[in-house]
C-alpha cells in the first residue's frame, strides 16, 4: 500500500529531504573536480588530429613513417578500449574514488611521455596508458557525479563531463595552432589531472556504492551527509537504495554473477537502451564530424588553415553545451533527442547533396558550412551530453559498475570501427554517401527517442529504475494509486492527483 506521506526522492517536501548549501557547494566542486576526465578525453581526441597533421606537414621532429604516426594516432583509442573492460572488473571493488586516485598518475604520466617521447615506441606508450587511465575512470566517473547529485540540479551536473570534454577540443586545438603538440601535452595532461587527484583526496565513496558492496552503513550515512548536509534524512535514503538493489543482489557477487541479473527484464531493458543510445551517438556523425573536422573542412573549403574550422568547432561545442545546462532542466530528455534526429538528419542530408554536386553549387558554399555547423550543433544540444546523463539515469544501482564498464567497452570497440573505417568509407561511396548514411541513423535517433526511450527528469535513480518493473506505477508528476480495504474486508481502488508536482514528488506501486 502506497500513500503521499510514502513519497520517494531527494526533491520531497520537508527538512529531511532539503540538501544544504554547503552540500550542494560539494556536489558542483565535485563535479567539477571529476570533469578533469572529460577534459583528458577531449584533448586526447583533438590531439590525434594535431600530431597527425603536424607530423605529416614535416613540422615534427621524430623520424616516424606514416604507419607509425597513424599507430601513435589509434593507441589511444585501443587503450581506451581495455581500460573500460578493466573498469567493469575493477571498480565493483575499489569504487571510484579509489580509481580516480590510482589512475590520475598514470594519466599524467601518459602525457607526459608524449611530451618528452623521442621515439615512435614511447610515444605509442604514453598515448595507450592515456587511453587505458582514461578508460578505467570514464564510466565510474559519470556514474558517481550522478549518484551523488540531488534531483534538482542532476541534470545540469552531468553536463559538465561533456562541457569540459568540449573545452578540452577547443584548449588542444588551441594549443597546438600556437604552441606544437608537445607543448601542448604539457598544458592539456598535468595541471588539470593534478587538480583532480588532490580533490579526490578529500571526497567520500558515494553510499550507493558503499551499501551494494557490503560496507558498514556508518560510511554511507557520511558520505550522504557530505553531500546533502547534516539535516539530511540519511536512514530514508538508505533503505530506499537497499529496496532498489532487489531481493537477487549480493554484494560479494563477481562479474559473471552481476551480469547474470541482465536476465531479468528491468535490468535488461535499461542496459538495451544504453547499447542503443551509444550506436546511435558513434553512427549518427555528428561526433564523426567533429573528431575529423579537419578532414571534413578540407572538403568543405572555406579556411587557409586546417586549425581555423577545428576551432570553430570546438568553441561551437562549448557555447552548445553551455547552453544543454539550461535546456535540459527544463525539456525532457527524449524530446531533445527528437529535434536532434530532425534538425541534424536535416542537416545531413543537405551536407550530402553539396559533398555530390559541389561543383554546381561552388557559389553556395556557405550553405554547406552551415549544415555541418548545425549537424555538430544539434550533436552537441542533444545526443552527446544525454548519452552520459541517460548513462547515470537508466543504469539500475544493482548493476551500475559492472555494466557501465561493459557499456563503455562496446561504446569504445564501435567507436574504434568508426574512427578506422571513416577513411575507407569515403573512399568507397564518396563523401556524400557517408553523409546519407548519417541521415538515415538520424531518423532512427528520432524513431528510438519517441517509441523507446521514458521519461526521466525531476526522478531519483530508485524512481526511474521502477519505470521497468512491470505492474508499478511510478512517475512523480503522475497520480498514486491506492488499494484500500475497508472494515468489510472489501478491496477498492482510488487515485490521487498530483497538482503540485513541484513541491511533491510522489510514487507508489500498486
Amino acid at each position: 500500500m502506497s500513500s503521499a506521506a510514502d513519497g520517494s526522492g531527494e526533491a520531497k517536501c520537508g527538512d529531511q529531504w532539503k540538501d544544504s548549501r554547503r552540500g550542494l557547494v560539494m556536489q558542483v566542486v565535485t563535479a567539477l573536480s571529476l570533469s578533469v576526465t572529460g577534459f583528458s578525453i577531449g584533448g586526447s581526441l583533438a590531439f590525434t588530429g594535431v600530431f597527425t597533421e603536424q607530423m605529416t606537414a614535416d613540422q615534427g621532429v621524430l623520424p616516424l613513417t606514416r604507419s607509425q604516426i597513424s599507430w601513435v594516432a589509434s593507441g589511444y583509442a585501443i587503450g581506451n578500449t581495455l581500460g573500460c573492460l578493466v573498469s567493469s572488473y575493477v571498480n565493483p571493488r575499489l569504487g571510484t574514488i579509489r580509481l580516480v586516485q590510482l589512475c590520475a598518475p598514470a594519466l599524467a604520466g601518459g602525457w607526459l611521455l608524449l611530451a618528452l617521447g623521442g621515439d615512435f615506441w614511447t610515444m605509442l606508450a604514453g598515448r595507450t596508458l592515456t587511453g587505458l587511465a582514461v578508460g578505467i575512470v570514464f564510466g565510474p566517473t559519470i556514474t558517481y557525479i550522478g549518484e551523488i547529485s540531488s534531483v534538482n540540479i542532476r541534470g545540469v551536473l552531468a553536463l559538465f563531463f561533456n562541457l569540459m570534454l568540449s573545452f578540452g577540443m577547443l584548449i588542444t586545438f588551441l594549443c597546438g595552432w600556437k604552441l606544437g603538440w608537445r607543448h601542448t601535452c604539457l598544458v592539456v595532461g598535468i595541471g588539470p589531472v593534478v587538480v583532480m587527484f588532490l580533490v579526490s583526496l578529500m571526497l567520500p565513496r558515494s553510499a550507493k556504492w558503499l551499501i551494494s558492496k557490503g560496507h558498514p552503513v556508518e560510511e554511507a550515512q557520511r558520505s550522504l551527509r557530505f553531500y546533502h548536509g547534516k539535516d539530511y534524512d540519511v536512514d530514508q535514503q538508505i533503505q530506499k537504495i537497499r529496496e532498489s538493489l532487489g531481493e537477487e543482489h549480493r554484494h560479494d557477487a563477481s562479474l559473471f554473477e552481476v551480469l547474470q541479473l541482465l536476465r531479468h527484464r528491468h535490468y535488461l531493458v535499461p542496459f538495451c537502451l544504453m547499447l542503443c543510445m551509444y550506436v546511435l551517438f558513434v553512427f549518427s556523425g555528428g561526433f564523426t564530424t567533429a573528431s575529423f573536422a579537419p578532414v571534413v573542412f578540407k572538403d568543405v573549403g572555406g579556411f587557409s588553415n586546417p586549425y581555423i574550422g577545428s576551432i570553430l568547432v570546438g568553441a561551437l561545442r562549448v557555447i552548445t553545451s553551455i547552453m544543454m545546462s539550461y535546456i535540459v532542466q527544463k525539456s525532457e530528455r527524449r524530446t531533445s533527442l527528437m529535434i536532434n534526429g530532425v534538425v541534424g538528419g536535416a542537416a545531413c542530408l543537405v551536407s550530402g547533396f553539396f559533398f555530390h554536386y559541389s561543383a554546381a553549387l561552388a557559389d553556395y558554399a556557405w550553405v554547406q558550412l552551415v549544415s555541418v555547423l548545425v549537424i555538430v550543433s544539434a550533436m552537441s544540444l542533444g545526443i552527446a551530453p544525454l548519452t552520459n546523463l541517460l548513462l547515470t539515469e537508466l543504469l539500475p544501482n544493482a548493476i551500475r559498475a559492472e555494466a557501465g564498464g561493459i557499456l563503455l567497452t562496446f561504446f569504445g570497440t564501435i567507436n574504434f570501427i568508426m574512427v578506422y573505417t571513416f577513411p575507407l568509407a569515403v573512399a568507397a561511396v564518396d563523401m556524400s554517401g557517408v553523409y546519407w548514411f548519417f541521415t538515415v541513423m538520424h531518423f532512427l535517433l528520432f524513431v528510438f527517442a519517441k517509441v523507446c526511450l521514458p521519461h526521466t527528469r525531476g526522478k531519483s535513480i530508485e524512481e526511474v529504475q521502477k519505470i521497468f518493473v512491470k505492474n508499478v506505477t511510478n512517475c512523480a508528476s503522475d497520480p498514486i494509486h491506492v488499494h484500500l480495504k475497508d472494515k468489510r474486508g472489501s478491496l477498492t481502488y482510488q487515485t490521487f492527483p498530483i497538482h503540485d508536482s513541484d513541491s511533491a514528488k510522489q510514487s507508489g506501486s500498486s
